[in-house]
């Protein structure tokens, strides 16, 4: 049984001209659809099925160029078309996708598929009722069934509309109709992309996705639809949130910490912060009475922090605290705007939780674990709120809990694996001495640098001054990382203003060009065609494609080439 995909598409839309083409993230819409399909479809072959209308011959080269197939008919008489496409490809089933379809869902074209192999049904949808958002349609016919019933259909609705008549005859052939029952609010949503306002929305929720769009599912999709944009936590004054850890390195003494937090609020940094523990309430004085001894030396009071905390917001510093003890969340919280979780509380989930169920952006930091743990704190976390199923609200930091670590165990690419995993905010705590794995994890894209922070190292016995960046270091991490942030750039790979309004894109590219004159009528053989710069003419990446072809009228050596004065 063969089984196969045609997306329907034209360039001549009325409402938005040349849509499939348009870009979103520097992928075009049409690109974006094929990702999709591709993701659900198991190596299913794929067609584009087009209009056989001048408009369309950019569409066509379009696909050529992405080694696409493509398929081209009539532009009025799509119903056809389709037909025609499945037969010529020897399909006995056609999966249509329509060319506005952009956040096609992969999981739901892999189940369509699965219960179309059956071969117990003419018509698999999920269309009635539409349970599924506009812009998620995806339609597998039976060739043979199709060709039966379409073939005495005259009326131009259902000719252009394609299955159309099959709706309006629901009592045709045998039917599945798959319903969503995964995410009851994304019933009926409008994503399909049909207008500027839709392709402005598109463009705003690919922006959103931190890790490939085509990953991206039904849920996911939905809550990118239905949610407004908040402000991304994770932007701060020099690009990434820069985090000064003052935590221990006060070790007890109130004047050392209040002198500390004045002198990193003074370096501008984003947030200043502490950890607030009771040595009893954290380590079990009966197993670890050391452990427990150091953390009560370390304590500070309850007025100590507020006190910290006004001078930072009187500062417009934030506040920032892992807190290790739920009684003393109740009277900081009014002062946190972002929770911390530190390494050691990872897998500690009633903690994990309680934070979760209160809402604020969360940084967390994945020391001593696993991937499968911090995958499954993760779920811990999105379960109890859903919020931090989006990266404004969740950011998880890549980090080796031991004072100091060698170069070799950060291992920054962490940050590219949880991003991907998760597809959420990424970030770097550094235990490194020197800004250099700062600086690198920047260049990398961490949304979020946390270090700790002291005001001299020297003479210093406590091992986490040894990790710890002076205020005048930190005043040369932040104006290194406004030069990698402005090096990053945005992330859309596209011609940037210098190439275009320099003309380079045509200037620096090459076009087919003839290498000795030739008349009307002549074979552009290969050996008689030059690639040269500029690129005015016929594209260097369709050699292959004119090479063969005559012309149709006569052309000098080195002549331009256009599309339109080829034969075949």
């Amino acid at each position: 049984m063969n089984i196969g995909i045609a997306i329907v598409c034209r360039l001549s839309s009325s409402r938005l001209p040349g849509k499939a083409l348009r870009q979103v993230g520097g992928r075009s819409v049409l690109g974006h659809i094929v990702d999709r399909v591709r993701r659900g479809a198991n190596g299913l072959p794929l067609v584009v099925c087009t209009s056989d209308t001048p408009r369309d011959d950019e569409l066509e080269r379009f696909c050529r160029w992405s080694g696409l197939q493509v398929f081209r008919g009539p532009l009025d008489d799509v119903a056809g078309r389709f037909l025609a496409c499945a037969e010529a490809n020897g399909l006995d089933f056609a999966v249509r996708i329509n060319g506005d379809n952009m956040f096609l869902d992969p999981d739901t074209l892999r189940a369509m598929v699965a219960i179309a192999s059956t071969n117990e049904f003419d018509f698999v949808t999920n269309v009635p009722g539409r349970t599924f958002p506009f812009g998620m349609s995806v339609e597998i016919v039976r060739t043979s069934f199709y060709r039966e019933t379409i073939a005495n259909v005259s009326d131009p609705h259902h000719r252009e509309h394609v299955t159309s008549w099959l709706y309006d005859n629901p009592e045709c052939g045998r039917r599945f109709i798959y319903e969503n029952r995964v995410c009851e609010a994304a019933r009926g949503l409008k994503l399909a992309i049909d207008t500027e306002a839709d392709l402005e929305r598109a463009t705003r929720m690919v922006a959103r996705m931190r890790g490939a769009p085509e990953h991206y599912g039904l849920q996911q999709i939905a809550r990118f639809a239905l949610e407004e944009p908040v402000a991304d936590p994770w932007l701060g004054r020099h690009g990434p949130v820069l985090i000064a850890e003052i935590g221990g390195n006060h070790e007890g003494n109130f004047d050392v910490a209040r002198k500390l937090a004045e002198q990193a609020i003074a370096t501008g940094v984003d947030f200043v912060k502490f950890q607030l523990y009771r040595g009893d309430m954290l380590v079990n004085g009966n197993e670890s009475p050391d452990r427990n001894a150091h953390f009560k030396k370390f304590e500070l009071t309850r007025d100590q922090h507020i006190e910290l905390a006004q001078m930072c917001r009187a500062a417009g510093v934030g506040y920032l605290a892992s807190v290790w003890d739920l009684e003393m969340l109740e009277w900081i919280d009014e002062w946190l705007t972002v929770y911390k979780i530190g390494s050691g509380d990872l897998t500690a989930w009633p903690i994990v939780r309680e934070f979760a169920k209160r809402g604020k952006p969360m940084i967390v930091s994945t020391g001593l674990a696993t991937l499968e743990e911090v995958l499954q704190t993760v779920a811990q976390i999105q379960a109890a709120n859903d919020r931090y199923r989006h990266p404004e609200g969740l950011c998880l930091l890549q980090c080796t809990s031991m004072y100091p670590i060698p170069e070799s165990e950060a291992n920054l690419r962490v940050m590219d694996t949880l991003r991907a995993k998760t597809g959420l905010a990424v970030g770097y705590s550094d235990h490194t001495e020197g800004g250099l794995a700062l600086r690198a994890a920047a260049a990398m894209g961490a949304e979020v640098l946390e270090f700790h922070f002291t005001d001299d190292r020297s003479g210093k016995q406590f091992r986490d001054h040894k990790v710890s960046l002076t205020p005048a270091e930190v005043l040369e991490l932040q104006e290194d990382l406004q030069r990698i942030v402005t090096l990053r750039g945005s992330g859309a790979k596209e011609p940037t203003h210098a190439e275009l309004e320099n003309g380079h894109v045509a200037s620096f590219r090459r076009a087919v060009y003839p290498g000795r004159a030739l008349q009307a009528g002549d074979v552009l053989a290969a050996e008689s065609l030059v690639v040269l710069r500029p690129n005015h003419g016929i594209d260097s990446r369709d050699f292959d494609w004119v090479a063969h072809k005559s012309l149709t009228r006569p052309m000098g050596a080195l002549g331009r080439l256009d599309y339109d004065i080829v034969g075949e």
